[in-house]
């Protein structure tokens, strides 16, 4: 929802840039909390590829054209809350599969954004507690999105300095609607939470893919 609302006020690549910042936060502060917790057997694996996946996915962004990017990532934004994903990979996965999948993570994260959701089939063939899950795939978040950070600012060339105040505020209000998120989330069941992101996020996938698809044209 973040980078979908991002995308509606900034350009596309800058905003998943900027989205990458604001996950980088949000992550870190969940590996401080439980580092403990953390299998890092498992992100070791996973931050091996992952680095050179975004070094490539940062030279192929750089030939693409941005219309068609936000409008795949509109498309992709609907699929993730209407599609429903396995709830458990039914293959074979072993700790060493997250090597390849930290390079795949890299690639198309810089071309997509939004690869968390796909991942958790593959964290869940981990068989861990709950507490671990979460750290584990934080920390293998945080440095994925360290990592787009480095390959926007580097490979593609942007520059976010120039969206450094609105980054600062991104995070404060990140921080802040955990804070207010705390006596709500008390009173509102997952169901309901369930239908009000997914009228959110159907609203904000829409427009993205519209006016992508209305930008890629007016190219023609």
């Amino acid at each position: 929802m973040i980078l979908g609302g991002l995308m509606m006020f900034f350009p596309t690549a800058e905003s998943l840039a900027m989205h990458g910042v604001v996950q980088s936060v949000s992550n870190g502060t969940r590996v401080l909390f439980w580092w403990k917790s953390v299998h890092w057997d498992v992100v070791w694996r996973y931050t091996l590829l992952l680095i050179p996946g975004a070094f490539i996915g940062g030279l192929l962004f750089n030939y693409l054209n941005l219309h068609l990017v936000e409008a795949a990532l509109g498309a992709l934004i609907l699929t993730v809350v209407w599609v429903p994903l396995p709830k458990r990979f039914g293959g074979t996965f072993t700790k060493n599969g997250f090597i390849w999948l930290g390079l795949l993570s890299g690639f198309f994260s810089m071309l997509a954004g939004v690869v968390g959701p796909l991942l958790n089939p593959f964290f869940d063939k981990l068989n861990i507690k709950r507490e671990q899950m979460v750290s584990t795939k934080s920390a293998c978040q945080l440095i994925l999105h360290l990592a787009r950070i480095g390959s926007y600012a580097g490979v593609v060339g942007l520059d976010l300095e120039k969206y450094g105040v609105e980054m600062v505020l991104m995070v404060i209000a990140a921080v802040l609607g955990i804070w207010l998120s705390r006596p709500v989330s008390h009173r509102i069941t997952d169901r309901q939470l369930d239908f009000i992101l997914k009228i959110l996020l159907t609203i904000i996938g829409s427009k993205n893919l519209l006016t992508g698809l209305v930008g890629y044209s007016g190219n023609l």
